[in-house]
């Protein structure tokens, strides 16, 4: 396991926005996830909040146990909110993490040359979830299921054997002052190091609670156990927003070059249009007509390109 720059007590931690990005890595290891504090300015938060409301509003209450009928929900935030993707999808620290967790290298033969191919992590899912008073707790769960992700179990996180355990990476910011009354993501610690075969369910009990003030941003694994909580309170909703990413060659859970229309896209810069998907995974998933996607939002390009080997 990777050493952090400084001592770090049991228990999730709370650290400042300026914190070295290998002990942000070391505890994401440890315990599976760590709260960042004032990631996001409160203005960003604001502005986003302003640019989805209308969609949050208009959301129909979920049929089934996953979320409670007093929660809402605004997905398809790239296509919502120019300053949720600029400020939280593509916030440095959630993409350097994303990048240290998520980016996968492997090597292949081509013939007689030993060939490296590297593919990065892109986008999975981008949510804002607000659960009203009354609402109850999600069943725990891993995030990791929808990737089909099957662990063993761990004693403790080892760089090398552990370099494509985690199949996503999750960050929650805060809407709002987030408390455990009003539904903070209760999640269990060190859960990412269980065996996905354990024959007894996650427990309530072993439960911790990220409670965060308005910008702050938890970062977890997405293969820690974890839901939203009970929000008892009479008067509050918690509203926090949601983004995933994963494995360059693993397919979206909300598959964002549908969810985001073209003329969107296109109003990003070329390292949102990347991450949402359109970039080739290398080798060559994802390609179009043999192409990178990316001639897709771009077709005036193709008349200097061609298709190459991988």
């Amino acid at each position: 396991m990777s050493q952090p720059s400084k001592k770090y007590p049991p228990g999730v931690q709370n650290v400042p926005n300026d914190t070295p990005l290998d002990d942000i890595f070391y505890l994401l290891k440890r315990d599976g996830g760590v709260v960042v504090k004032d990631l996001i300015p409160v203005e960003d938060i604001d502005k986003t909040t302003e640019e989805i409301r209308e969609r949050l509003e208009q959301d129909l209450p979920w049929d089934g146990e996953f979320f409670p009928k007093e929660t809402r929900r605004a997905p398809s935030m790239v296509a919502l909110s120019p300053t949720y993707t600029r400020t939280q999808l593509m916030n440095p620290i959630f993409q350097a993490v994303c990048a240290h967790f998520l980016t996968t290298r492997s090597w292949f033969w081509w013939g007689e040359k030993r060939k490296e191919s590297v593919s990065k992590p892109y986008a999975m899912s981008c949510t804002a979830l607000e659960i009203g008073p009354g609402g109850k707790a999600q069943p725990l769960h891993r995030d990791s299921f929808v990737n089909h992700n099957i662990l063993s179990e761990v004693d403790a996180w080892d760089d090398e054997r552990d370099v494509n355990r985690e199949t996503a990476i999750g960050m929650m910011v805060a809407g709002c002052k987030v408390i455990k009354e009003n539904g903070a993501t209760q999640f269990i610690p060190g859960s990412h190091l269980w065996d996905s075969n354990r024959q007894t369910p996650p427990k309530l009990e072993d439960c911790a609670f990220a409670e965060m003030e308005k910008g702050d941003a938890f970062l977890m694994m997405a293969s820690t156990y974890h839901g939203g909580g009970n929000n008892t309170t009479t008067d509050q909703k918690r509203l926090v927003y949601s983004c995933f990413a994963t494995r360059g060659y693993l397919r979206q859970e909300e598959n964002q070059f549908l969810a985001v229309p073209q003329d969107v896209v296109r109003k990003y810069d070329r390292a949102t249009q990347e991450f949402i998907g359109y970039s080739i995974s290398q080798p060559a998933a994802g390609q179009v007509q043999q192409l990178d996607p990316i001639y897709v939002l771009y077709p005036e390009l193709l008349s200097t390109t061609r298709p190459t080997d991988f």
